[in-house]
């Protein structure tokens, strides 16, 4: 499962999301440098020095005192996960008063209706995250009806409720294409450009869409006519067999 963190990188366009390992130390110090330079910008260009010489053996001091300066909880220090997870969440909020008329309108809202889509909808799905207040009770409650629906037992803390419905999706996820896997049924390639639609549609994606659908149509009759066929076989099996009872035959009055 991807990390939490690795979708707020892409909304902030970080050329390093593929590099990105929190466990690979010249990675996890190109990271911050990157971020400090391009969305932070926390010290002035010339103090950065220190967070940029990614070989220095002072380097582990620098990003202490960094950490300080931008008033980092000192519980979180100690993993590099989430760490990570706070800096970039740090970075967003700049991202977000740098460019305040251009991400307004990235709600939910207008994600959910359609307005907004690719980049712009994974933006704003980042912030709405990141405006969740996890001691509330509309959450609590939202984690409540989740956790009912996936029949996991109840519990007192939302935090580990919403872990738990984070395992079970995952399972679910790999229980799910593991059966895709061994159960789907052998395809064959098609190139629809190749296909005769037999209508008058001039618009290309409409026609693509048109093509699916009628390959699809094919593949349910093909289906249905296997099954009218095996239920042939099987009654003929019945009626071709007859099973009599002597018992119950009369001869005469």
């Amino acid at each position: 499962m991807a990390p939490p963190w690795r979708r707020k990188l892409v909304a902030l366009e970080c050329p390093l999301v593929d590099q990105c390992d929190p466990d690979d130390e010249q990675n996890f110090r190109r990271l911050v440098s990157w971020l400090e330079d391009q969305k932070i910008r926390l010290y002035k260009e010339e103090d950065r020095e220190g967070l940029r010489a990614l070989s220095s053996t002072n380097w582990p001091q620098n990003f202490t005192a960094y950490l300080d300066d931008l008033e980092c909880p000192s519980l979180i220090r100690s993993d590099r996960n989430k760490l990570l997870n706070w800096l970039i969440n740090y970075a967003i909020r700049f991202e977000y008063g740098d460019h305040v008329d251009r991400l307004r309108p990235f709600t939910v809202e207008n994600i959910t209706s359609g307005k907004l889509t690719g980049k712009a909808a994974a933006i704003a799905a980042v912030e709405s995250l990141n405006n969740l207040d996890f001691g509330s009770n509309q959450f609590r409650e939202g984690i409540s009806k989740c956790i009912k629906h996936a029949n996991i037992m109840q519990h007192d803390n939302a935090m580990i409720l919403l872990k738990a419905l984070s395992l079970f999706c995952q399972r679910l996820r790999d229980e799910s294409v593991e059966d895709f896997k061994n159960n789907r049924e052998p395809g064959i390639s098609l190139n629809l450009k190749d296909m005769e639609l037999g209508l008058d549609i001039k618009d290309p994606l409409t026609q693509d869409a048109a093509k699916v659908l009628r390959l699809l149509h094919i593949n349910e009759l093909r289906r249905l006519q296997t099954q009218i066929n095996e239920t042939i076989v099987e009654a003929q099996n019945i009626t071709a067999n007859p099973k009599t009872d002597q018992s119950l035959g009369q001869v005469g009055r």
